[in-house]
């Protein structure tokens, strides 16, 4: 008897009798395509597939989804991603691509798509010039024909890997600058140079002579701020080197930006390369090479800045970490971290240490725009740390208070039966503030056909409009706090209530500590006239509970 194999086949695709099969097309170019010949262009690609689709009478062209300048090693890739959110979405039940290369180069995860992932999902998948229709499998396909090709494809992204690794490993010996953008100050020439950027080159010379005047780099990044100089992603966004857009939006210098300018031996004339190495294959991420292997090669471009300049800030920088690491103190528990914001340009605020006379050390915090990137973008704040935190145990205390107070009031409604009452009550409001708001409607719209046919004169016309107007934002308000309330169910004890369970269950005597602030506080704002807003987790159920009570005092 013949062997009969126990390998899993992939499940085919449900047919139905004459179907119309929801299509799209993908492509991908990857960089080492955009440098092949023009027939791996993404526009050839697509107009082939459309050509193909279009002699097909049960295929109907839905959508196109394509990657450009992205790797087939892996699947994040934002086109694909947004084809398989449209399948499932289930407006594409079938996909066709010029050949496997483009779905994707790993064995593994393109043969899981394809023998697991799209079957399940019932959608059809053609490969033109592989001629492989997943409707109509040939034999061969099934067993070896498409998983072969795509073990090949995979063994190809290996092997390119290899070689393109060594092929910038040998760029990188002779001098050749071999990163995607160059430094900020030049531009990439012919042969892997870097040719001065005449434009922004006075700028990093700026940078260099402000910082062996004693300037730092808050202050240098502050300056450039204050100046209207675009940062480094915006000055390449403006000059078409950036494509995102988001980088438009990227006017701030920063002071790490600019230390890292004034450490990079680049404006020296000398390149330093392979600080990090990735596997381009997989999932390319980056790792770290150690200082003493990587690559520096001694003037191979024109300089920015000389060498005593270069040398001058360094010490200076050397001397300053050092002074600060001697004067460094344990800092304390920062209880309020990531929850103090500026109320005008609504940036986290920068807690800073502040050396006090008697040798001690303070806290404070402040705008960090204000302080360290642009001060006509804000306006000057500080509040201690001290005074903050007993302005909010003040306020977490109060709210103390007031749940003890709640509670007692709701133990006291259910003792004395009066909840079903409440709820009665609660939907005769209801009705009659739906009632109220459907006779205004018809006043309204009555309204207007007095003023027409001359019953009312302009003046009364517009004084009645804007006291139904107003009516109807009240009744409207009061019904959204009506209809929360009904959602909430008003027998509900005070052990149910969130609001009442987060905060009676603290002890008054610790109320400082950071899991109450955690689960407590929202959000800290500090205005320009050094007011204080404190957003607590639960205002919202506060309002609701105080509401009834408000209404009937």
């Amino acid at each position: 008897m013949a062997r009969i194999s126990r390998k899993a086949k992939a499940m085919p695709v449900q047919i139905l009798p004459e179907q119309i099969w929801d299509t799209c097309i993908y492509g991908r170019l990857s960089f080492e395509d955009d440098r092949k010949k023009e027939s791996d262009s993404i526009g050839n690609q697509i107009a082939m597939l459309e050509h193909y689709i279009g002699e097909r009478p049960d295929l109907k062209l839905i959508s196109v989804f394509k990657d450009v300048n992205q790797t087939g090693t892996n699947f994040q890739r934002s086109g694909f991603k947004e084809m398989m959110e449209a399948i499932k979405c289930g407006k594409i039940n079938c996909i066709v691509v010029k050949d496997l290369s483009r779905f994707g180069r790993n064995y593994i995860e393109a043969g899981t798509y394809l023998e697991k992932i799209l079957p399940f999902l019932n959608v059809r998948f053609i490969s033109v010039n592989d001629n492989y229709d997943s409707l109509h499998p040939a034999v061969q396909d099934e067993e070896y024909g498409i998983p072969l090709k795509n073990l090949i494809h995979d063994m190809y992204a290996r092997d390119i890997s290899q070689k393109i690794k060594a092929g910038l490993a040998v760029k990188r010996g002779k001098g050749e600058f071999t990163g995607g953008i160059a430094p900020y100050g030049y531009l990439k020439g012919d042969g892997g140079k870097l040719l001065i950027d005449e434009q922004i080159a006075p700028i990093v010379r700026d940078l260099f002579q402000w910082a062996k005047d004693g300037m730092s780099v808050s202050c240098i990044a502050q300056k450039l701020n204050e100046a209207g100089i675009s940062s480094p992603s915006q000055y390449r966004y403006t000059k078409g080197i950036l494509k995102s857009e988001r980088y438009a939006e990227v006017r701030y210098w920063y002071k790490n930006t600019v230390r890292r300018i004034l450490s990079n031996p680049v404006y020296l004339g000398h390149m330093v390369q392979g600080k990090t190495t990735s596997d381009l294959w997989g999932n390319g991420g980056g790792i770290d090479i150690p200082q003493e292997q990587w690559v520096e090669i001694k003037n191979t471009h024109e300089p920015l800045v000389d060498e005593e300049t270069f040398l001058a800030v360094r010490q200076i920088k050397q001397e300053r970490w050092q002074c600060s690491k001697d004067k460094i103190v344990p800092q304390g528990s920062n209880l309020l971290k990531g929850r103090v914001f500026c109320g005008d340009c609504k940036r986290s605020m920068k807690r800073r240490k502040i050396s006090k006379a008697e040798g001690t050390a303070g806290y404070s915090f402040t705008c960090a725009t204000y302080e360290d990137i642009c001060r006509h973008d804000c306006k000057k704040k500080r509040i201690e740390e001290s005074e903050l935190r007993d302005l909010l145990y003040t306020a977490i205390y109060k709210q103390l208070e007031l749940a003890v107070d709640m509670e007692g009031m709701i133990l006291t409604l259910q003792t004395e039966g009066r909840v079903s009452q409440q709820e009665r009550e609660l939907d005769h409001e209801i009705y009659e503030t739906k009632k109220k708001l459907s006779k205004l409607a018809v006043l309204r719209s009555s309204l207007y056909a007095d003023y027409q046919q001359k019953r009312l004169d302009e003046k009364d016309y517009l004084l009645i409009k804007s006291k139904y107007g107003h009516d109807v934002s009240v009744l409207s308000r009061r019904l959204d706090v009506l209809s929360r309330q009904k959602c909430r169910a008003d027998s509900e004890s005070a052990s149910k209530v969130p609001w009442l369970a987060g905060i009676k269950k603290w002890d008054q005597n610790n109320l400082m500590t950071e899991k109450i602030i955690s689960e407590l506080i929202e959000r800290i704002e500090l205005f320009s006239d050094q007011a204080v807003s404190i957003c607590f987790n639960y205002r919202d159920e506060l309002e609701d509970l105080l509401q009834p009570n408000e209404t009937k005092g």
